[in-house]
C-alpha cells in the first residue's frame, strides 16, 4: 500500500465550506489502496543536519512519504520534500507560477495560449492605465490571491485610487472582457486530461466565484475548451489544476489558472468524483 500526504494550512478548518474534504480524501486513497494522512503546515517542524533530514509533526517524527499532494502555497515544505526524492502534486515551480498572476499570465503569452492584455507594475499611473486599455474599464488585482478576493473593477480614476490604496504594492491590471461580465468556466484539468467543467454565474457581481455566491450550471467540454484549458495547464507546469476561461464572442480566454483548485462545484451539476480519479493518477504515476 502507497503512503502519501496531504498539506493544507491550518486555516482551512475555518473556511466557509468547513473540512469535509479530509475524510473524502482519506475514503477515496483508501479505495485505490493508498493510506494518508492529513498534514497541517502550520505543526509542522523540519530538522536539518548533515546526515538527514527529519519532519516532526504534533510531536511525531513522520515516516517518509510516497508522494504528497500540496493544498498550500508552501514553497519551503514543497521544495524540502522535492530536495528528498518525493513526488511532489503539485510541484513547487508550478505552484509559484499558477500563485503569482503576471507569472501565470507572461508563461500564457509565451507558451500562444489566449488570455486578456494585462500589464503589472508597483508605480501610480492612472492616465497610462487607461490608455493602455483604450480608455475602456479595467481589472485590478492583487499578484497574489484566489477565490475572488483582491480583484477589483476598475471604471474610473477614482475607483483606481482607492484600490492603490488598497492593495498598496504591486498589482496586476487585466483587460476587462465584458462578454463574460458575471459568469467563467472553470474547468478540471488532471495531468493530461481533461476531467470536466462548470458554468459559474453570478447576479450581482462581474466575478462569478461560486466562494463569494455565486452559482454553477453543467456545461458540455467541447474540443476548443479542451485544448485551451491543457495547454494553460501545461504553460504553468501544473498537473492538477482548476482553469477559469472567459468567454469572448467566438470562443474562450484564460483569465487564470489555479494550482490549488477546489473541486466542490463540479460535484453539484456532475457525478465527477475529483479524489477519485485524482487517486487514480497518483496510482498510476508512482
Amino acid at each position: 500500500m502507497n503512503y502519501g500526504w496531504i498539506i493544507y494550512p491550518k486555516d482551512t478548518i475555518n473556511n466557509k465550506f468547513g473540512n469535509n474534504a479530509f475524510e473524502w480524501m482519506k475514503e477515496s486513497a483508501l479505495r485505490n489502496d493508498i493510506r494518508i494522512d492529513i498534514i497541517f503546515s502550520d505543526d509542522l517542524i523540519i530538522l536539518n543536519n548533515n546526515k538527514k533530514t527529519e519532519f516532526m509533526y504534533l510531536g511525531k517524527t513522520l515516516s517518509l512519504p510516497d508522494f504528497v499532494i500540496m493544498r498550500d502555497y508552501n514553497y519551503a515544505v514543497s521544495m524540502q520534500l522535492e530536495n528528498l526524492g518525493i513526488k511532489v502534486v503539485n510541484s513547487t515551480g508550478s505552484m509559484f507560477n499558477s500563485r503569482n498572476k503576471a507569472v501565470t499570465a507572461q508563461l500564457l503569452v509565451k507558451n500562444n495560449v489566449s488570455t486578456p492584455d494585462f500589464l503589472f507594475t508597483k508605480e501610480k499611473n492612472y492616465e497610462l492605465i487607461h490608455n493602455y486599455f483604450n480608455g475602456r474599464k479595467f481589472v485590478m488585482k492583487t499578484l497574489e490571491g484566489s477565490q475572488g478576493k483582491g480583484v477589483y473593477l476598475i471604471e474610473n480614476e477614482e475607483d483606481y485610487n482607492s484600490t492603490y490604496l488598497e492593495i498598496n504594492g504591486e498589482y496586476f491590471c487585466q483587460e476587462f472582457i465584458d462578454f463574460s461580465c458575471g459568469m467563467d468556466l472553470r474547468v478540471y484539468v488532471l495531468g493530461n486530461k481533461v476531467l470536466g467543467c462548470v458554468k459559474r454565474i453570478s447576479d450581482s457581481s462581474f466575478k462569478s466565484n461560486y466562494s463569494l455566491g455565486g452559482r454553477v450550471e453543467k456545461f458540455e467540454l467541447t474540443d476548443s475548451i479542451k485544448e485551451i484549458s491543457l495547454s494553460a495547464a501545461k504553460a504553468v507546469g501544473l498537473d492538477f489544476c482548476g482553469i477559469d476561461l472567459l468567454f469572448t464572442k467566438d470562443s474562450f480566454t484564460v483569465c487564470e489558472v489555479n494550482g490549488n483548485a477546489g473541486f466542490r462545484t463540479i460535484t453539484k451539476v456532475s457525478d465527477i468524483d475529483i479524489p477519485m480519479e485524482l487517486f487514480k493518477w497518483i496510482k498510476r504515476s508512482l
